[in-house]
C-alpha cells in the first residue's frame, strides 16, 4: 500500500560560510599533504597513488556536501525526514505523536551551533546538557517547531514553513 505525498521540499547546504570553511581548511591540507608526499618520497614510493588518496580525502567532503540534502515529505502516514546521505532510511514522525506544530524563526548558529542534525545545548552551572530540541537545520532561518508527546521538541528548517504547518495540520488533523 502506497502513501500519498501531500507536500514535499528538498533543501541543500548552500551557505557561503560553510563552503568558505571547507575551502580554507581543505586547500591548504591538500597542498601540505601532496608536498609532503612529493618531497619525502623514497625511490619505491608510488607518489601518484598517495597524491590521489590525499586529493580524494580532501575533495570527498566537497562532493558529499554538494549532493547532501534534507527531504521533507508530508504523507498520509506521517511527516518524513531524510538527510541524505547520512540517513540510510527516512525518519517518520507519526501524527499521533505530534501535540502541536508552529512556524518559527531560528538562528542556526546561535541556537543550534551549526547545520545538520543538531541537539540544542542547555548550559547550566552543572555543565552543558543536550536536552533541548532536536534540529534538522539545513537552509535558512525559517523553520517549524513540532512539540511531540512526552515533551520532546523537533525543529526543522523549511523553505515555506507556513505551507508545511497547514499541510501537516490538514493531513494529520492537528490544531495549529
Amino acid at each position: 500500500m502506497t502513501s500519498t505525498t501531500h507536500y514535499e521540499e528538498t533543501q541543500y547546504f548552500r551557505q557561503a560560510w560553510l563552503w568558505a570553511l571547507l575551502v580554507i581548511g581543505g586547500v591548504p591540507a591538500a597542498l601540505l599533504g601532496v608536498t609532503a608526499v612529493v618531497t619525502d618520497a623514497d625511490a619505491g614510493t608510488n607518489v601518484l597513488l598517495w597524491t590521489g588518496i590525499i586529493l580524494a580525502l580532501v575533495v570527498g567532503p566537497f562532493v558529499v556536501l554538494s549532493r547532501a540534502n534534507l527531504r521533507i515529505e508530508v504523507r498520509d502516514t506521517g511527516l518524513r525526514l531524510r538527510l541524505w546521505p547520512f540517513h540510510l532510511r527516512a525518519r517518520t514522525v507519526p501524527y499521533a505523536d505530534v501535540a502541536s506544530i508552529t512556524a518559527t524563526e531560528i538562528s542556526p548558529l546561535g541556537e543550534f551551533g551549526g547545520v545538520g542534525v543538531r541537539l540544542q545545548p542547555t548550559v547550566s552551572r552543572w555543565g552543558v546538557r543536550f536536552d533541548g530540541p532536536l534540529g534538522y537545520i539545513v537552509e535558512g532561518t525559517q523553520a517549524v517547531r513540532i512539540e511531540r508527546d512526552g515533551g520532546r521538541t523537533l525543529v526543522v528548517t523549511s523553505v515555506d514553513p507556513h505551507a508545511l504547518v497547514r499541510t501537516v495540520g490538514r493531513v494529520g488533523g492537528i490544531d495549529e
